[in-house]
């Protein structure tokens, strides 16, 4: 039994029940709610920039210390950053819209005189907006204020829109105008949730891999701005947030926001290295994918440790790519090569800035023998022995010295799992990051072949077109040369697909959370009585789609403009867990491998139609 904390106000409750009820869907457990104030609950004069940084939340950081909670819900603007090291937290995937909101009464026609506002960010808009009008403070709980200003204490109030829209209001005698965003820039936490438990509670450390992604750190070479490898380049670009050493090259994304310089040279440090640290696992922690961008090869002198060790401490997934360091730079820019056939069997590295004295020996082209540790790399999967016979010759590399007894914690929903992707081409990517988000290694190996059909497209009387996968909307282009212009609606199963579409110019209407013909489904209007639409398929797509929009009355045409093929493999993968994206991908497995080769193995399904394909074969499936 979870007892989980809130405050007292109707928007506090509704909030709680509400991340509960979400919360409930990815893990099953039994709760109680207990009810707190707060010193922001009873003192409603102090102006909330003077306020106590835990103002909306000692109460119940307090109660949480003590064990009369386990943990607490709040909104994410509410919380004191940096929280207190005794405590931890997550923000929480299921958002609102994050805007501020100018509330007038219905029959309020001329410009406000008198404004509440609840801060002074909210306070500068009004008197850019607003010229001459009264600033008026006004606090208390959302219902609260509404009757202030139906009372006539004010003629228009400012709050936050995530609010009404949670609280549900009766907002009939009211007119709610939402402030554009380049004109009232909101808290970075507006409209989010958040969750806080007492640092080491292994419930909501485990719970929270749900929610976070696994922060990447990534070598980014030195010497020129291309010695970053592949990967690395593609984790900056998929990346939320970019933190970056001085050294690092300035790669993509370097003009926007999400990138932070956090360089130290000798004397001149933007942050320091706690500041750093702290940077890394909050803004993991607020569900966003982070790349911290150091120069050379991360592993050699970059501070890494003190930055996972932090993360392990919190057990927050991570990975650490690879890179081109300083000596190798400097070696092929020369000619003075690190080894050389009858001359140099190898090379030292090392730094007189380290106090320690101890150096750590790696040997290359390793071939038995005892002691240290020998990591393998057979196909880019790494395996690591102790020992091994001189008649082994894969390739390998010994290591001996201090370092030797580290390893990188394993954490994350898939816990260093090696996932086998069986998806087409078209969505490999969006399956692997989620696998490496989640703390796993993607193995691509397709399945399924998606090919399009040459035939003629006619968009012409629909009222919208359906795009069920980025496949679809491939191949839909592949096939079509008319002008999007004339495209009607546009519905789409999931933000990959919207993504797909969005790199043509043409954004989506219809984008569900929920990445499934189900999402789709529950996002579609409840009537369609007299719209006509063209649904895009495959020679294997199911009828969930068509048969949703034909029972709320449209008239559908399934046009299939793509063939589903089966690949076959001569090898049998070596994975600890398999998704599987389509019906067809399952049965393509089953083709290549018996499947007693799942006996063991995590199997997940993208949407229920898939997991009722495992279901026909005996296979036991779940969501990912």
């Amino acid at each position: 039994m979870i007892a989980v904390g809130t405050r007292g106000s109707k928007l506090s409750i509704a909030q709680t029940m509400f991340a509960l009820e979400k919360l409930r869907e990815s893990v099953a457990f039994e709760h109680t709610v207990r009810v707190f104030s707060s010193p922001g609950d009873r003192d409603l004069e102090t102006p909330i920039e003077q306020a106590a940084a835990d103002f909306f939340t000692k109460d119940l950081d307090d109660a949480i210390r003590s064990g009369e909670i386990d943990c607490a819900i709040h909104s994410a603007k509410d919380l004191a950053y940096p929280l207190p090291d005794d405590l931890d937290w997550v923000w929480l995937p299921w958002r609102e819209d994050p805007r501020d909101a100018l509330v007038r009464l219905c029959n309020a026609h001329s410009a406000p005189k008198t404004i509440g506002t609840s801060s002074a960010r909210r306070a500068a808009w009004m008197e850019k907006k607003f010229p001459g009008a009264l600033a008026k403070p006004v606090r208390g709980a959302i219902d609260a204020r509404l009757e202030q200003l139906a009372a006539g204490k004010f003629d228009a109030i400012v709050m936050a829109l995530a609010g009404l829209n949670r609280l549900g209001a009766d907002m009939a005698r009211f007119h709610v105008e939402p402030i554009p965003l380049e004109e009232l820039p909101p808290p970075e936490g507006q409209g989010i949730l958040a969750l806080v438990w007492k640092k080491g509670n292994g419930f909501f450390e485990e719970l929270r891999w749900r929610f976070v992604k696994a922060v990447r750190f990534v070598s980014g070479g030195t010497g020129d701005a291309g010695n970053i490898t592949v990967r690395g380049a593609r984790d900056i670009e998929e990346a939320d947030t970019v933190i970056a050493d001085a050294l690092a090259p300035q790669q993509n994304g370097a003009q926007n926001g999400k990138w932070i310089y956090a360089g130290k040279r000798c004397g001149r440090h933007s942050h320091a290295q706690s500041e750093i640290t702290q940077m890394i696992c909050d803004e993991a922690r607020k569900g966003k994918r982070v790349a911290r961008l150091k120069g050379g090869d991360a592993t050699v002198y970059g501070r890494l440790a003190e930055e996972t060790d932090a993360l392990e401490e919190l057990r927050l997934p991570f990975a650490v790519r690879p890179g081109v360091g300083a000596h190798s730079t400097a070696a092929a820019a020369t000619g003075m090569l690190l080894t050389r056939r009858g001359e140099a069997a190898g090379f030292k590295v090392s730094t007189p800035r380290s106090s320690a004295n101890a150096i750590n020996e790696v040997a290359y082209m390793d071939a038995g023998g005892d002691g240290g540790t020998v990591v393998l790399d057979a196909g880019g999967l790494r395996e690591e022995i102790k020992r091994r016979s001189a008649a082994d010759d894969r390739p390998g590399v010994r290591f001996t010295g201090p370092c030797e007894k580290h390893r990188w914690a394993k954490n994350g929903l898939l816990r260093g799992m090696r996932v086998l992707v069986t998806a087409s081409e078209d969505v490999q990517e969006s399956v692997r990051l989620k696998v490496e988000d989640y703390g796993g290694t993607a193995v691509a190996m397709p399945l399924v072949k998606l090919q399009t059909v040459k035939c003629a497209i006619d968009v012409r009387g629909y009222d919208a077109i359906v795009f069920a996968s980025p496949a679809a909307a491939r191949c839909f282009f592949e096939a079509w040369s008319g002008d999007v212009r004339t495209l009607p609606l546009v519905w789409t199963c999931g933000r990959g697909t919207a993504r797909a579409l969005a790199s043509r110019g043409i954004y989506a209407d219809i984008v569900p959370e929920e990445a499934s013909s189900e999402g789709l489904v529950a996002s579609l209007p409840a009537n369609l009585a007299g719209m006509r639409i063209l649904r895009i398929a495959s020679d294997k797509s199911t009828k969930t789609i068509t048969d949703a929009m034909r029972m709320r009355g449209a008239a559908v045409d399934e046009k299939i403009i793509y063939t589903n093929t089966p690949i076959s493999y001569n090898i049998t993968p070596v994975f600890d867990a398999v998704h599987f994206a389509s019906s067809s991908a399952v049965d393509a497995f089953l083709r290549n491998w018996p499947a007693t080769l799942l006996a063991g193995k995590r199997i997940f399904a993208q949407g229920k139609p898939v997991l009722a394909t495992l279901e026909k074969n005996t296979l036991e499936g779940e969501i990912l």
